[in-house]
């Protein structure tokens, strides 16, 4: 099982820990999605990574951050605060996914065409590509995991914020938010033989401004067919009249 809080004793820690707040109880928080302000900022620069391309698939990606650069070493920084030395921006790859600190992502299609993924402003932690879907059923699928509102109230969209889940055609068409607003993404697992991405989210149900034992669990699945996928919400503890 891939868990997002892992290995399993820090499921505890989370909960027995004192967190920083990642809801601000005593603000009005935005839940629509704003155009990204930040490409007026002259005191950082737009880069993109080197191509990104997921094997057997016919789309390359550029995953895009804003930098700005250390006058005293020459270093670049990320707005984030991940540091990527030579003027390079580094990316930490696996198989089917992407990990980082990214703001947009841009394709490149067979075709030669190019699109961004969106107008949003975020920060993206991870893009999947959801491999066996795509030997399965023949359609390409990527799941973003994004911090895209600003839920403390800092004017910065980072780990302190709630993280979101958002899906996307192979080509980034179709971009959409599945997770609930005001849920934080906790993790998931895949389920072959059935074609469902199980995920669960959490949300602050008191309203304190802390996700803890007192706030509630919220099940998921995405079901996956060659005519494309449904998000189903399903309660486990059903049985257990909860």
């Amino acid at each position: 099982m891939k868990f997002v809080l892992a290995p399993v004793i820090l499921f505890f820690v989370f909960f027995g820990c004192n967190q920083k707040p990642t809801i601000n109880p005593g603000i009005n928080i935005d839940t629509t999605a704003t155009v990204d302000d930040r490409l007026s900022d002259t005191t950082k620069t737009l880069v993109a990574s080197l191509p990104i391309k997921f094997d057997s698939t016919d789309v390359t990606l550029f995953a895009v951050s804003f930098v700005e650069l250390e006058s005293n070493r020459g270093y670049v920084k990320s707005e984030y605060g991940s540091s990527y030395s030579g003027g390079n921006i580094s990316f930490s790859l696996g198989n089917d996914y992407v990990d980082g600190s990214f703001v947009n992502l841009i394709f490149k299609l067979k075709d030669g065409q190019t699109r961004k993924l969106t107008e949003m402003k975020a920060n993206f932690d991870q893009v999947s590509f959801l491999r066996e879907v795509f030997k399965k059923t023949g359609a390409g699928y990527l799941i973003y995991f994004i911090y895209d509102r600003d839920t403390n109230g800092d004017r910065e969209y980072d780990s302190q914020d709630l993280r979101a889940l958002y899906i996307s055609k192979l080509d980034g068409s179709d971009f959409k938010k599945i997770s609930q607003e005001l849920h934080d993404f906790h993790d998931y697992e895949f389920i072959e033989d059935e074609m469902r991405w199980y995920f669960r989210t959490l949300e602050d149900r008191d309203n304190d401004g802390m996700l803890t034992t007192r706030d509630t669990f919220h099940h998921y699945y995405i079901s996956f067919t060659g005519n494309g996928y449904s998000v189903t919400e399903y309660n486990p503890l059903e049985i257990f009249g909860k």
